[in-house]
This record gives structure tokens, C-alpha cells and sequence, in this order.
């Protein structure tokens, strides 16, 4: 599926609605997180590469990302799944749809920081399916990873009101005058 014009992203709408901090968005956090997701899509996929070619900087969480499979061995059902909600008029491309202990769930990968909105960005995308998924951060450092599950159902009441924030800020402005 193709991204949609028309509908905001999952991000886009956290970042309206006040709750994305860009201040470390730097590009260079960019570039290595790109170059990290795509080393992980390359394990994932199978393909063969040369360890050596990857910059420096991204070998270590890639690596991590291998003990990662090889300790919870998920089952990978998507990968960079492009998603939407017709209903909610909103789009996101999640990391990983997976099954982990028979279980379907979301997995978005992430550096080791962890942000109270990263619950809500997996509760959106969960949003996008008519049936439940479990709801995961894997959080990479260079030394290990976390699987951290999020259970709170709260966290979906708080997605929608952030989107219904972000298009009222859309239509009238942020509301500063």
C-alpha cells in the first residue's frame, strides 16, 4: 500500500499534538537510525551482507538486533507495514508485525531512549487492525536490547485524543493568539 497524501502520520499527528520533542531528531540520529532499521530489514529478509560494510555505528544495534531473534525467535509477519485507519483518518508505517509465542502483536524498534509516546505511536498503529495485537518497543543500545510490552489500554483512549488535537490545531492553529 502506498502512503496516502491525504492522511496525516502516526508521528506527525504525536509531533501536533505536543508530545514528540524533535530537539534530538538530529540528522545524523536520523541517518543511523535509517541505516540501523535497514540492517535489521536486511536480517529479517535474509539477505547476505558483509558485516564490514556497515558503518561502524550501526553494526553493534544491528547486532543486538540478531541476539534479539535469536533469543525471542518472533515469527516476522510484515515488515515496514504500511498502515491505515479509514475511520480515524490517519496512516503510519509500523516497524514489525509479528507473532511471539503464538501471540500477534507490533514491534517498533527504537534507539535505547525510551519517550512516554512510543506507547502511544504502537497504539495507533494496533488501531489499524479490526482484531488485538500486543503492543512492543524494542529499545536497541550498542550493548543490549529490551522488549519492553505495553499493556495499558488508557494508552488508545490518549492516541485518539491526540488525534482529535492535532486536527482541531490543524484546522484553527495551535492556538497561541
Amino acid at each position: 500500500m502506498d502512503p496516502r497524501p491525504d492522511l496525516p502520520h502516526v508521528t506527525e499527528i504525536l509531533a501536533r499534538a505536543g508530545l514528540v520533542d524533535a530537539t534530538w531528531f538530529t540528522d545524523y540520529a536520523r541517518e543511523r537510525g535509517r541505516r540501523v532499521h535497514l540492517g535489521t530489514q536486511f536480517v529479517d529478509e535474509g539477505i547476505s551482507f558483509d558485516w564490514t560494510g556497515l558503518p561502524p555505528d550501526v553494526v553493534p544495534r544491528v547486532r543486538t538486533y540478531q541476539k534479539f531473534l535469536d533469543d525471542v525467535r518472533p515469527e516476522i509477519l510484515s515488515i515496514e507495514e504500511q498502515v491505515v485507519n479509514e475511520t480515524l483518518r490517519y496512516q503510519g508505517t509500523l516497524d514489525r508485525r509479528v507473532r511471539i509465542d503464538g501471540v500477534e502483536g507490533i514491534i517498533d524498534i527504537k534507539p535505547p531512549s525510551r519517550e512516554p509516546w512510543h506507547r502511544l505511536q504502537l497504539s495507533m498503529y494496533a488501531g489499524c487492525f479490526t482484531r488485538p495485537m500486543k503492543r512492543w518497543n524494542l529499545y536497541l543500545s550498542d550493548e543490549r536490547y529490551q522488549l519492553t510490552e505495553h499493556k495499558d489500554r488508557s494508552d488508545w483512549d490518549v492516541a485518539k485524543a491526540c488525534i482529535t488535537l492535532a486536527a482541531w490545531k490543524e484546522k484553527h492553529g495551535n492556538g497561541s493568539h
